[in-house]
């Protein structure tokens, strides 16, 4: 007797092996006709069925029934996402960004692609939980419909997997809008520190591990580093209170040098890079200078500055 039916339209030969594939991959080397199962494949006029046939009389009939209906179950998942997936976050993220400018839309795709196919490092197996939900669908509905076409099951049976590639959209999109408000709030800060008045001529910025920093004045002498996160800009028309995440960017700003010159060896860490973007030409990146080792000793034994020589000239 047939126990189930699943047949799809297929755009070529290609498309209608992996649909072979996916579910033969999930029988091999079980043995199911000595279970009392067989699968049959066909394809021909653009449309590929899989067809489960069963022995109920068969003394492992009842035994075999649910983990057959699980076997077919991942197989038709696996193929979903592998042939449909992307094509339907791509029509979720059309309709979702439907106002958008069409390069703001291109960079929601950049966003989500990533993360459809590799997760989130954050969130790591999303891909993994995403095919889980997809495949307790589908097995439901092989046991409750038993015979299907895909599309219609794509169109109105997997709704909780549709739910979490929408949520998938959705977090893109949030991080499309928390990266224009980064670059805003960039454009602002490099807007006042090109117009802001310089206050002190020169200041030595040490670079000591990732996020941490020891800024000192061209006598080589410590300056404090803010520990508030909050910078007022004042300029004509306009006083705005920010609150920045990186403390010496705020502690630059209030220190408002006419020139930073800026030791490290790391010169590629994001840190760096926002530095240099925000204080443009007022930065000097200082590639391990041999006064730099002499500069850390300072700061490590309390030496005078003067023994530095004429450090200035590095």
């Amino acid at each position: 007797m047939e126990l189930f039916a699943v047949w799809t339209d297929v755009s070529g030969q290609v498309e209608a092996d992996r649909f072979y594939q996916c579910i033969k991959e999930k029988i091999k080397g079980l043995h199911i006709s000595k279970r009392g199962f067989r699968l049959s494949f066909k394809y021909k006029d653009g449309r590929a069925v899989w067809i489960c046939r069963g022995n109920e009389n068969h003394e492992h009939f009842q035994q075999w029934l649910p983990r057959i209906s699980d076997l077919l179950s991942y197989g038709i998942a696996d193929f979903i996402m592998e042939t449909y997936e992307r094509a339907i976050v791509e029509d979720m993220i059309a309709k979702t960004c439907s106002v958008m400018d069409e390069h703001e839309v291109e960079k929601v795709h950049r966003i989500c692609m990533p993360l459809l196919f590799n997760g989130d490092l954050d969130q790591p197996g999303l891909r993994e939980r995403r095919r889980e939900t997809l495949a307790k669908s589908l097995r439901q509905n092989l046991e409750e419909v038993h015979f299907f076409p895909l599309e219609g099951l794509m169109n109105f049976r997997i709704r909780s997997y549709k739910q979490e590639l929408q949520e998938l959209v959705e977090y893109a999109l949030d991080e499309f809008w928390m990266d224009r408000q980064y670059e805003e709030f960039m454009g602002l800060l490099k807007y006042f520190v090109f117009f802001q008045e310089a206050k002190v001529p020169l200041i030595h910025l040490i670079h000591k591990d990732k996020h941490e920093f020891q800024v000192l004045d061209a006598g080589f002498n410590l300056l404090p580093v803010k520990k508030d996160e909050q910078v007022v800009v004042e300029m004509p028309g306009i006083e705005l209170e920010m609150d920045i995440e990186d403390m010496i960017v705020s502690t630059l700003i209030s220190i408002s040098p006419e020139k930073v010159m800026l030791h490290t060896s790391t010169p590629e860490l994001p840190i760096i890079s926002t530095i240099c973007q925000i204080f443009e030409d007022k930065v000097e990146i200082c590639h391990q200078c041999p006064e730099c080792e002499v500069l850390r000793s300072v700061l490590l034994t309390g030496l005078d500055a003067g023994d530095l020589g004429n450090y200035n000239n590095c």
